[in-house]
């Protein structure tokens, strides 16, 4: 017996009205993350992603989802978080779009 769902079936159009969700990445030295709820990006190993960088703070910003976006926030590093060459204000959620490059110190993070 064939398990396909037929296109024209109650149930396949149902499902063909589902909208896909789309699964976003952090790309940081050639190696993709999937972006979850929360990512904690600093010096300190209690960080989901640890950057060994001097000029990284221990806790240095953040990655939160919100809905279907993801928005990132400084947090109060010494020197500061940029997406694309634009430093995020200090209390600021910034949302990431694909291709954003992220900076912490010399790490550079992509989207994707």
């Amino acid at each position: 017996m064939d398990k396909t769902v037929s296109i024209e079936s109650n149930l396949g159009k149902r499902l063909s009205k589902i909208k896909k969700v789309e699964e976003r990445c952090l790309v940081f030295k050639n190696k993709q993350i999937p972006l979850v709820s929360k990512i904690s990006i600093g010096r300190d190993p209690k960080n989901n992603i640890v950057l060994h960088d001097k000029m990284v703070s221990r806790f240095h910003a953040e990655i939160q989802k919100i809905k279907s976006a993801f928005f990132i926030t400084d947090l109060n590093s010494s020197n500061g978080t940029y997406v694309n060459d634009v430093k995020v204000p200090e209390g600021k959620y910034i949302k990431l779009k694909e291709n954003d490059k992220i900076r912490l110190g010399k790490n550079e993070l992509s989207i994707i």
